[in-house]
C-alpha cells in the first residue's frame, strides 16, 4: 500500500522528535550522574607537619608526606617555604582544607551545563606569573569540559579568563577558582623571562576576545578573535613556540593542558593526587 505524503511526513517527524527526546533523555541522565561529583578528600589520617616544616632541608620522604597531606608538590612546597613563616602557615591552612569534608553546590547556568562549587573558598599556593589554573568543575551533560585561566600578574592577583557565551575574555582572580569543587595550579616548564613575556603579551593582546566554545572547530585554532578558556591559555604560550596541548587536536581543553608534559603541578585540590585529572 502506498503511503500518502502526509503520513510519510508524520512518520519522519515522529522519528526525528523521538530521536531528539532520546538524546535529551540520555544527556539528562549523563548530567545527573556527572552532577554527583564530590570534592576528593583523603581516606587516611591527617598528620602533624610541624616537625617537617621546621627542617632546614627536606628529603624525598618529606616531600612525599607533604604531597599526601596537602596536595602540594615539591615545586609547590619549595615555593611556599621560600616565603618563610607565612609560607609555613599557608601550608597548614592548605592541609586543613585538603582534609575537610566540603559541601558541593551545583550552579546550572544553561541547559545541561553546570558548575560545581564549594560552600566556601579554600587556601591555595602562592601564585607566580605564568601559572595556569585548571578545574574540571564545569560539565556539559556528562562531559567535564572544565575551566582554566592564566596568571598574568601574581602580585595583583590577575588571572586572564574566557568564561561564557555572550562574554569576552577578561581579567579575573583566584577567587574564580578557589571555591570550585577542584582545581590544579600548574607551572609551565619554561624560564621566568619567557613567562613574563607571555604574561605581558596576554594582557596587551588577549583581553576582550569573543567567547566561542567551538573555537578550533569552526575557526582556525591559530586565530584568537573567537576563543574559549583553554584555547586562550594555549594561544598565549603558543605565541612563544610553547605548545601546551597534550593531544594536538583541533580543540584545546583544560584537561589537555593539565596533561601536557610541558607543565608541572604546583598544587592539586579536590582531585586524587595519585590520579590527578587523567
Amino acid at each position: 500500500m502506498k503511503l500518502s505524503k502526509k503520513i510519510i511526513f508524520a512518520i519522519v517527524a515522529a522519528v526525528i522528535i523521538g530521536a531528539i527526546l532520546l538524546t535529551c533523555l540520555g544527556m539528562e541522565i549523563a548530567f545527573l550522574v556527572a552532577d554527583k561529583v564530590e570534592c576528593w578528600r583523603p581516606d587516611y589520617e591527617k598528620e602533624d607537619l610541624s616537625g617537617v616544616l621546621e627542617k632546614t632541608e627536606l628529603d624525598d620522604e618529606d616531600y612525599d608526606l607533604l604531597y599526601r597531606q596537602t596536595g602540594l608538590t615539591a615545586v609547590g612546597v619549595d615555593r611556599m617555604l621560600s616565603r618563610g613563616e607565612d609560607g609555613k602557615q599557608r601550608i597548614l591552612e592548605i592541609q586543613e582544607d585538603f582534609f575537610t569534608e566540603h559541601e558541593v553546590k551545583n550552579d546550572l547556568f544553561a541547559p545541561f551545563i553546570c558548575t560545581d562549587y564549594l560552600e566556601e573558598h579554600v587556601s591555595y599556593a602562592f601564585l607566580e606569573d605564568g601559572d595556569i589554573i585548571v578545574t574540571s568543575s564545569t560539565h556539559l551533560s556528562g562531559w567535564r569540559m572544565g575551566h582554566s585561566g592564566l596568571v598574568t600578574d601574581a602580585e595583583r592577583g590577575s588571572i586572564l579568563q574566557a568564561n561564557a557565551v555572550g562574554d569576552t575574555s577578561r581579567l579575573g582572580s583566584m577567587r574564580d577558582f578557589s571555591d570550585r569543587v577542584n582545581f590544579m595550579i600548574l607551572s609551565p616548564k619554561v624560564d621566568a623571562e619567557t613567562k613574563a613575556e607571555v604574561c605581558k603579551y596576554a594582557e596587551k593582546n588577549l583581553i576582550g576576545k569573543i567567547y566561542d566554545p567551538t573555537a578550533g572547530v569552526f575557526s582556525s585554532k591559530n586565530k584568537v578573535e573567537r576563543t574559549q578558556c583553554a584555547h586562550l591559555v594555549w594561544y598565549a604560550y603558543n605565541a612563544f613556540g610553547i605548545d601546551l596541548d597534550s593531544n594536538g587536536g583541533l580543540v584545546v581543553t583544560p584537561k589537555n593542558i593539565a596533561n601536557s608534559p610541558l607543565v608541572e603541578v604546583v598544587q592539586v585540590f579536590g582531585l586524587d593526587p595519585a590520579k590527578l585529572w587523567k
